[in-house]
């Protein structure tokens, strides 16, 4: 084992505490207007042990505990948040609401880079990290919502060759601490994800269906179009016109019809893409590279539509073509 810690509520498992504080030296917000966070409580190690970085200050150590003054961490969306341009360490925030007794103030001691919290499109919210040895209710409440924690282990090779042996380690502090399940952070992530990874195959599924009958469209479109110019393509030749000529005359004005089109469809496309902005993670919903594909493919498709009966035409003798019907 690489790294030990333990958190109430895994990031993407689901669960989202939100909680409003006040921050010392601040006016009183009015009614639905407090400073909110999504509320962790952790134990020493996790951020080592999840690899997620304190980007200023320091973390949670052994050392906070209840006879420590008060500590807490934020992440990197919280400090812009609430401290915009202002360093937060040193800074005091309480999550008492009760008007009638003094505050517990928690003092800023680090900042976090953010985690993904709910899913891997969404945009992270303001977070907060409370040491779990100073939080009375973890401490003390035996109610199931406040006292469990999650605990979380870093290993080399396949993790769950050490559950057996990390059931064993728990049970050896106490023996009826019960142990709900044993995952592995692959499928944390892959069960967060099901479905949104679902829709998202659907979509995909349909989309290539789409781009199939658009090309099938097309293809048919543009080779009735041509074949209809065979007349015309005779007339042109019996004046005179070179076959390549009139060739490149007939690829250059259906080429200029089916890149007409497809402007058309980018724009409809883009005005319509921010309906998927929510499934997606890496990639913006107007990113150009998979536009500038799909259209590459549809004008490749118009072109070989256009080529192959205009290539069939120009072969014809121009008296033939002039009799074509």
């Amino acid at each position: 084992m690489n790294a030990v810690g333990a958190i109430n509520h895994l990031p993407l498992a689901g669960d989202l505490w939100g909680w409003t504080f006040s921050i010392q030296g601040r006016p009183k917000p009015r009614p639905g207007e407090s400073p909110a966070a999504v509320y962790r409580v952790v134990m020493p190690g996790y951020f080592k042990t999840m690899r997620l970085p304190v980007l200023r200050g320091r973390e949670i150590t052994g050392d906070d505990d209840a006879r420590a003054p008060g500590v807490v961490l934020v992440n990197e969306r919280a400090a812009n948040q609430y401290w915009p341009g202002e360093d937060p360490l040193g800074r005091r925030i309480s999550f008492d609401d009760d008007e009638h007794k003094p505050p517990t103030w928690l003092t800023v001691v680090g900042v976090v880079k953010n985690a993904r919290q709910e899913n891997w499109a969404s945009a992270p919210d303001p977070e907060v990290y409370l040491a779990a040895l100073q939080h009375r209710d973890f401490l003390l409440n035996s109610a199931a919502h406040w006292s469990y924690l999650t605990l979380v282990v870093r290993t080399d090779g396949d993790p769950a060759r050490f559950a057996p042996a990390m059931k064993e380690i728990v049970w050896s502090f106490d023996r009826d601490l019960p142990i709900s399940e044993v995952l592995t952070m692959e499928k944390v992530v892959a069960d967060a994800n099901a479905q949104p990874r679902f829709e998202m195959l659907l979509l995909g599924v349909f989309a290539l269906l789409a781009l199939a009958l658009a090309a099938i469209g097309i293809y048919g479109v543009m080779n009735y179009a041509v074949a209809r110019r065979t007349q015309e393509i005779g007339i042109r030749m019996s004046l005179g016109a070179g076959r390549l000529e009139v060739l490149r005359l007939v690829i250059r004005q259906a080429m200029l019809q089916a890149l007409a089109g497809t402007a058309a469809g980018i724009a409809g496309s883009l005005l319509l893409s921010r309906l998927m902005a929510g499934l997606l993670y890496g990639v913006r919903s107007t990113d150009p590279a998979t536009f500038g594909a799909v259209a590459a493919v549809l004008e490749v498709v118009a072109f070989v539509a256009i080529y192959v009966p205009a290539r069939r035409a120009i072969r014809i003798q121009p008296v033939v073509a002039l009799r074509h019907e």
